[in-house]
Parts: structure tokens; C-alpha cells; sequence
């Protein structure tokens, strides 16, 4: 999943009608391979983007892209992005970090996939730099 908090603002986990959020939904998805959904919220644009490659014995491969910017001009706030994952049922979940301080996967295994790893690229800002702060 994934939360995020503006510096100053409220801690989001979900969306809801009349929950201040301005606007969100799908714009595109095919119900099974791909899909690209926007929130809009004081001003920040979050814009997550899923699409999955078929094959293997348990659907596939899945890629998740997560972007925010904000609208407007002015300064950005401090944007805080925390994702979090968890294994319905039985199953394990080991962090694997990089350089001992960067979360750079979660291994773990559950009964309906196997054995599975959940990789985190490092982030990037416009034109592929690194952001302030990661």
C-alpha cells in the first residue's frame, strides 16, 4: 500500500468522498494488465502507474510507478511517501537493505505466490536526478 503526508498536512492512506481530496480515480485501466490513477490533493498530483508482464506459474510480473508533483507555482512542501507490504495469511517478509541504510527489496514467500521479491528502485526527480531527500 502507500500513505503519504504533506509537511503540515494530514496522513493519507486511502481516498473517500468528502475527505478533502479534490479529485481521484482511473483514468486509464483494462481490468487486468494496466492502469493509471491520479490524486489530486491540496495542490499535489500523485499519479500511480501499474502494468503487469504475464508468465511464471502465478500470473506474472507486476510494475508499479509512483510520481508526484505539485500543481501550480511556488515552492514544493516536504512530501513524505510510506509504502508498506504484508502477507495475507501464513507467509515471511525479510527487508533487504543496501549499503545497510536503503530499503532496496522485501523478500518474503506466501502460500498463493512462492517465493517473491518486491524491488525499490532509487527515486529520481525531473530529468532523471536524485531527489533532496530520499
Amino acid at each position: 500500500g502507500l500513505m503519504w503526508l504533506q509537511h503540515g498536512g494530514n496522513l493519507r492512506h486511502a481516498t473517500e468522498q468528502n475527505d478533502g481530496v479534490s479529485r481521484y480515480g482511473w483514468l486509464m485501466h483494462d481490468g487486468e494488465n494496466f492502469g493509471v490513477q491520479e490524486i489530486r490533493d491540496e495542490g499535489l498530483v500523485l499519479r500511480t502507474e501499474f502494468v503487469k508482464q504475464p508468465g511464471g506459474d502465478h500470473g506474472g510480473d507486476w510494475s508499479w510507478r509512483v510520481t508526484a508533483k505539485m500543481e501550480g507555482k511556488g515552492p514544493a512542501p516536504l512530501l513524505s511517501l510510506f509504502f508498506y507490504v504484508a502477507t495475507d495469511g501464513q507467509g515471511t517478509l525479510r527487508p533487504v537493505l543496501e549499503n545497510g541504510t536503503r530499503l532496496a527489496a522485501v523478500a518474503g514467500t506466501a502460500e498463493e505466490l512462492g517465493d517473491f521479491t518486491l524491488t525499490f528502485l532509487p527515486p529520481t526527480g525531473e530529468g532523471g536526478e536524485g531527489p533532496k531527500y530520499a
